[in-house]
């Protein structure tokens, strides 16, 4: 498993690798840490075409208060889940 605690310079350059099609983490099972959503994609973006320095991209984000996701990668870690519980619409 491969966690980042919060969005740091190892997160930013995992997040970039895989927003450019640049990933190959076959490594990892799960990958958990904050989410690069749409509203970090303005920041991310101005990042990427070098706009902004590692430094002032993480500067933008740290206030964005980002939740965890959680990207299960692998069979292996699809099993490791258990239904619990389905509802109606």
């Amino acid at each position: 498993m491969l966690r980042f605690e919060e969005p740091n310079a190892a997160w930013l350059k995992y997040v970039t690798r895989n927003r450019t099609g640049l990933a190959n983490d076959t490594d990892y099972d799960i990958v958990a840490g904050p989410v690069a959503n749409d509203n970090t994609m303005p920041v991310l973006n101005l990042y990427f075409k070098g706009a902004y320095s590692e430094e002032e991209a993480l500067r933008r984000l740290l206030p964005q208060r980002l939740k965890d996701q959680f990207a299960l990668k692998s069979d292996a870690a699809l099993a490791c889940l258990t239904f619990l519980e389905g509802r109606g619409l």
